[in-house]
């Protein structure tokens, strides 16, 4: 059965000056020339974390409200301290939001990007783990999931999970994290 996960129960990596945290909700405002650098936890962009147990289903909405090329935002999973994907919408310019993840492999990334329209301000996350496998999906309605990316990840350490927004340039923007919901399950989901 899944539960409510309260955003202030999450640990602050990076914390931004301007937010809002309920426990329904984290509205945030990124600030200028911040930036999430793919390996490391030496980011300026805002994050959080958490680490759930065993195998997990995550699922998040995130409302946001792109002002510049670059701005982003979306979820970390990280294998011990280590980034190990990102799963994201970024502004790629004033026609174009794209969709990505990136997994990283020894300091290298490899992307899977989709192109979305600018009007979209709303998506939902997904992120299932078990043993290694995890697999990303998305929604625009919160309602019907579609897969995004599969991959495995070696069983190193504990597995977490974070939440991100950042504007790597002259830029801001606003950002909600809502809906966050997490059902753990020790052997399968």
């Amino acid at each position: 059965m899944p539960r409510k996960v309260d955003p202030r129960q999450l640990k602050w990596i990076c914390r931004p000056k301007l937010y809002i945290q309920r426990e329904d909700k984290l509205i945030l405002e990124t600030e200028p020339f911040t930036d999430l650098r793919p390996a490391g936890n030496s980011a300026e962009a805002i994050e959080l974390s958490f680490e759930p147990e065993g195998s997990f289903c995550f699922t998040m909405r995130v409302d946001f409200d792109f002002h510049a090329v670059f701005d982003q935002c979306g979820m970390i999973l990280y294998n011990g301290s280590e980034r190990k994907a990102l799963f994201g919408t970024e502004c790629r310019d004033d026609e174009i939001t794209e969709l990505s993840c990136t997994v990283f492999h020894g300091g290298n990334g490899d992307r899977s990007m989709r192109a979305l329209g600018t009007g979209i301000h709303t998506i939902y996350y997904r992120a299932w783990y078990r043993g290694g496998a995890v697999r990303f999906q998305y929604s625009f309605t919160g309602k019907r999931y579609s897969d995004f990316r599969e991959f495995r990840i070696p069983l190193k350490e504990s597995v977490s999970l974070g939440i991100y927004a950042c504007s790597p340039a002259n830029s801001y923007f606003d950002c909600t994290f809502s809906g966050m919901s997490l059902q753990e399950e020790e052997n399968s989901i």
